[in-house]
C-alpha cells in the first residue's frame, strides 16, 4: 500500500549524515587495495617460514608474525627461528628485498596518502555533527550567514535556543566554523528536500536574512508550503524595501523587518526624545533581548484559563505571577496601554506582560488554563 502523499509532495529529505557516510566509505574503500596487499604478503611470509621450519602450531604463527614485523621494520630485535639458519636468513633476505619496496613501502605510503588527501578527520567531524543534529527539535532554522544572522545567533546562544544555520555559499564554511555554531549546513535553503533535511517539521520557526530579497522570498514560499499553518509556525524575514516586505507577508511571512526603516525610526526617536543612557539600555534589554534577566511577551487567554471572564483585579494576577499586565489586546487587535484594574480579560484576547523568564513561564501556564 502506497503511503499517503503529503500536501507538499512526496519529497525525500536530504540526509546530511548519509552524505558524509558515503564520503567516509569512499575514503575507506581506497584503503582496501594497499591494506589487502600488505596483509596478503605478510600471510605468505608467515606461511613460508612455517613450512621452511616445519612448524604448524599456533605459537609459531605468533612468533613468525612477530618476526615479519621486525623484518620489514628493520628493528632486528630477535629472530623467530633457531634451526636452518642459512635457509631462514636467505628467505628473510629475499622477502625483505622484494616485499619491502614493492609491498610495504607502497602499501603503507598509499594508506597514508589516502588518509591525508581524503581529509578523513574532517569528514568524520561533520558526520558526527550531523548525527547529533538528527536529535534536534523545537529549534529555529536560520537562513543566511551575515551580520544580521550573527546577532540573532549570539542572542540565541545566550538564551540557549537551539538553531540550525544554513547558507548556500561554500566560501563561508570556515567563517561559520570559526563563529562556533553547533549545527550548520552548506546547501540551498529554498529547496524542499533541504528544509526537510533540517527537520523543519520539528522546528518552531524559520528566519531568513539574505541580502537578496528574491532568495528570501523563495525560502518563505518553500517553508510555508511545508508548514502552512501561519498561526502555529512562524517565519521571520528581513527585506531591503517596503514593497518586498508586503510581498513577503502575502506569501506567508509572519513578520518582516526592513533594516533601513527600523534604523531610521530609531534615530528619529532619539531626535524627538533626547536619549537617556538608562532608558536606552532598558529598551535594548526588553526589546532586543540582549540579556535574559527580563523580557516582554504577548499571551493569548484560553477558554480554560481562570483569567477568562474576570477583571485584572479579580484575577489576582499580580499575586499569582509576581508581575503586571502592561497592556491588553482585544480580538480586533486594538491595544489598551496601561489598563485599569477593572479591565475585563476575555477569551481570545491577549495580555502583554513584562517580567523575568520564570515569571513569564507562570503567566503562560496561567493564561493557557494551568494552575499556579
Amino acid at each position: 500500500m502506497n503511503k499517503k502523499e503529503r500536501h507538499y509532495g512526496n519529497v525525500k529529505p536530504v540526509s546530511f549524515k548519509s552524505m558524509y557516510e558515503v564520503q567516509l566509505y569512499n575514503v575507506l574503500s581506497d584503503l582496501r587495495l594497499p591494506l589487502m596487499t600488505v596483509i596478503f604478503f605478510t600471510t605468505i611470509y608467515v606461511l613460508t617460514m612455517m613450512i621452511v621450519n616445519g612448524k604448524t602450531d599456533g605459537k609459531s604463527v605468533t612468533d613468525y608474525f612477530f618476526h615479519t614485523i621486525i623484518t620489514f621494520t628493520t628493528i632486528g630485535y630477535t629472530e623467530g627461528y633457531t634451526d636452518n639458519m642459512t635457509v631462514n636468513r636467505l628467505v628473510s633476505s629475499v622477502f625483505l628485498m622484494v616485499a619491502f619496496p614493492l609491498v610495504y613501502f607502497y602499501g603503507l605510503a598509499a594508506a597514508v596518502q589516502v588518509v591525508l588527501q581524503g581529509d578523513i578527520k574532517n569528514k568524520f567531524k561533520h558526520w558526527r555533527m550531523y548525527s547529533k543534529m538528527e536529535r534536534i527539535h523545537d529549534h529555529y532554522i536560520i537562513c543566511g550567514f551575515n551580520e544580521t544572522s550573527k546577532e540573532i545567533m549570539r542572542s540565541f546562544i545566550k538564551r540557549q535556543i537551539p538553531f540550525i544555520l544554513i547558507d548556500p555559499e561554500e566560501s563561508k564554511r570556515q567563517e561559520i566554523i570559526d563563529f562556533g555554531i553547533s549545527y550548520y549546513a552548506i546547501a540551498q535553503p529554498q529547496r524542499r528536500d533541504v528544509l526537510l533535511g533540517l527537520f523543519i517539521e520539528d522546528s518552531k520557526g524559520l528566519i531568513t536574512t539574505f541580502d537578496d530579497d528574491t532568495l528570501d522570498i523563495t525560502v518563505i514560499v518553500t517553508a510555508r508550503l511545508i508548514m502552512p499553518d501561519i498561526e502555529k509556525y512562524y517565519i521571520f524575514s528581513t527585506s531591503t524595501t517596503e514593497m518586498d516586505m508586503e510581498k513577503m507577508k502575502l506569501l506567508g511571512a509572519n513578520e518582516v523587518i526592513v533594516p533601513a526603516v527600523t534604523t531610521g525610526r530609531r534615530i528619529t526617536s532619539y531626535v524627538l526624545h533626547p536619549p537617556s543612557p538608562a532608558m536606552s539600555g532598558f529598551l535594548d534589554l526588553v526589546a532586543y533581548g540582549e540579556k535574559s534577566s527580563v523580557d516582554i511577551v504577548e499571551v493569548t487567554i484560553a477558554a480554560t484559563s481562570e483569567l477568562a471572564g474576570k477583571t485584572i483585579a479579580d484575577s489576582g494576577f499580580k499575586n499569582k505571577t509576581g508581575t503586571n499586565i502592561i497592556a491588553t489586546v482585544n480580538s480586533k487587535g486594538d491595544i489598551n496601554t496601561l489598563p485599569e484594574w477593572n479591565t475585563m480579560l476575555t477569551e481570545g484576547s491577549s495580555i502583554i506582560v513584562l517580567g523575568t523568564p520564570k515569571q513569564l513561564e507562570k503567566v503562560l501556564a496561567y493564561a493557557q488554563g494551568g494552575k499556579i
